[in-house]
């Protein structure tokens, strides 16, 4: 599964949505937006996307998590 993510780029009265894949690729989704209807298309394009892996199922979490480990505690005697 790629990596996806998606910010917002502009300034005044022009904002941009941008998609964000892989380390260092960027598109333009849409441009030429008030900040606020950017900000709005933003976060549709967010909750579209999928939850992270453990939602699809691909994580077992069984395996993968490693165990706990017991912490000290220290005592201090007189």
């Amino acid at each position: 599964m790629a990596r996806v993510a998606y910010f917002l780029r502009g300034g005044g009265e022009s904002w941009a949505v941008i998609r964000l894949t892989g380390r260092d690729r960027e598109e333009i989704v849409i441009d030429g937006l008030t900040k606020e209807v950017a900000i709005e298309r933003c976060y549709a394009l967010l909750e579209e996307l999928p939850r992270g892996v453990a939602a699809t199922g691909e994580l077992s979490l069984a395996e993968e998590i490693a165990p706990r480990r017991r912490s000290r505690q220290l005592t201090l005697k007189f």
